[in-house]
């Protein structure tokens, strides 16, 4: 069992690059590693048989499980008797992710008790921000960058992912994922950390991802909110004035014809003189594909398959449309449950930490960064991307989640010099007391 926190962070590191690898390389090492997790899920699974496991993770799983029970069903009841499965491959790729994310959450939940968890976890997402900012910054110096869409009006960097908008939210939760184990850490921003820091936001902004930008603006302003709310105006100002002079004030500014768009009712047939955006082609399909989700509204028309049906030949960019298209009201509900069930976990030590720490301590502070890091991917979800399609930005939502439940002690500092020069260690461990006494 202790080669398993070294493969976590392999795994973690690795397929958090496999995507643009195979679109680079034309190669499946995304499907070979996430296969491989999947074997040392179960090795995990069986490893794990005799220790108890925390009753709200326990939950998630059991929640996560339904729904790929409701996606096999609806596979079945479509392939064999309804016949409306067009691509088996995308229905069996589909059963095959939340199959992963199951084993990814057992491996995870077999992890996150060692001592040094946060701290390697910190490492290993410190050296990833900057390894696919830095691949993002120097496709844009080549020349590298291109037009993704027939919407966009600058050229975009897709960094080590798929395409621009799953780079923004990979990068985003990654620095999220970043900040919330070094705040679980209590450690000090350093410079690299700054430099870090800015090579991110060079890189987001070079993606020109209206996605990403709202994800990280509502993670911070609902944090200031529970924080700090009278910084709350002025960093909304701020944050205002920077979006404005940048690239990304015309792509919001575009939106002012969204409810005009919704009120005149020109959402119901698409014409793209009247979809000057991305966003009015995105209401119209979702009106397209939840209509037609409502001729098989209990069981949808299988895992996978809601780009076969699409106008566009495109994912819905809803998370919830396209768990109601593909398997119905059946599926929307238990996927709903395990959806929300997520907080329960990330919040099931809040009343611990309050009595241990006070409400307005650091590690009240991480939960409140995490709980806004979450609120802005369901508004993500919600408007703007199929997040249940994006596995590493899933995966890093998953990590999020156990840093905030490990309990490192605060660090002691031995060597100011040193940017890691600390121990970590759980909670009532005879060490502290021993470094106490010295």
């Amino acid at each position: 069992m202790t080669a398993l926190p070294l493969y976590f962070l392999v795994l973690t590191f690795l397929r958090s690059l496999s995507n643009g690898v195979d679109r680079l390389c034309n190669t499946s090492f995304s499907l070979a590693l996430s296969i491989t997790a999947m074997v040392i899920g179960l090795m995990a699974a069986w490893h794990m048989r005799h220790v108890r496991i925390h009753r709200r993770i326990f939950t998630l799983l059991i929640c996560l499980s339904v729904f790929v029970v409701t996606c096999g069903l609806s596979f079945v009841v479509n392939a064999f008797e309804a016949r409306n499965i067009i691509d088996q491959y995308a229905a069996w790729y589909e059963i095959l992710r939340y199959a992963y994310l199951i084993m990814f959450v057992i491996l995870v939940s077999s992890v996150y008790r060692y001592p040094t968890f946060c701290l390697d976890v910190h490492r290993v997402y410190i050296l990833l921000l900057f390894l696919i900012a830095v691949v993002g910054l120097g496709q844009y110096l080549t020349g590298n960058a291109e037009l993704a869409t027939k919407y966009d009006k600058y050229e975009r960097v897709a960094g080590l992912s798929a395409h621009p908008v799953p780079f923004s939210l990979e990068i985003v939760l990654t620095f999220c994922v970043c900040e919330l184990s070094r705040r679980k850490m209590r450690l000090p921003i350093r410079h690299f950390h700054i430099v870090v820091y800015m090579l991110f936001l060079v890189a987001l902004v070079l993606s020109a991802s209206r996605t990403g930008v709202a994800l990280l603006g509502v993670t911070i302003g609902i944090f200031l909110l529970a924080q700090r709310p009278s910084l709350l105006p002025v960093s909304a100002v701020a944050f205002a004035v920077v979006i404005w002079i940048s690239p990304f004030g015309e792509l919001f500014s575009d939106l002012r014809s969204v409810p005009e768009y919704i009120l005149r009712g020109e959402y119901v047939v698409w014409d793209w003189r009247t979809a000057v955006t991305s966003v009015h082609w995105r209401i119209h399909h979702w009106y397209y594909l939840s209509t037609l989700a409502l001729e098989r509204p209990w069981i949808g028309y299988g895992p996978g398959q809601e780009i076969l049906y699409s106008p566009f030949s495109l994912q819905a960019h809803n998370q919830f449309v396209e768990i109601f298209f593909d398997t119905g009201m059946v599926g929307l509900i238990s996927f709903a449950v395990f959806w929300f069930s997520i907080p329960l976990v990330a919040m099931s030590d809040r009343q611990r930490l309050v009595i241990s720490y006070g409400k307005k301590s650091a590690e009240i502070g991480t939960l409140h960064f995490w709980i806004a890091m979450f609120a802005g991917v369901t508004l993500v979800a919600l408007f703007d991307q199929s997040f249940n399609r994006e596995t590493v930005a899933f995966s890093h939502l998953i990590v999020s989640i156990f840093v905030v439940l490990a309990q490192p002690e605060a660090v002691t500092e031995r060597d100011v010099g040193s940017p890691y020069s600390h121990v970590s260690m759980t909670s009532g461990s005879r060490a502290i007391e021993a470094l106490g006494g010295q």
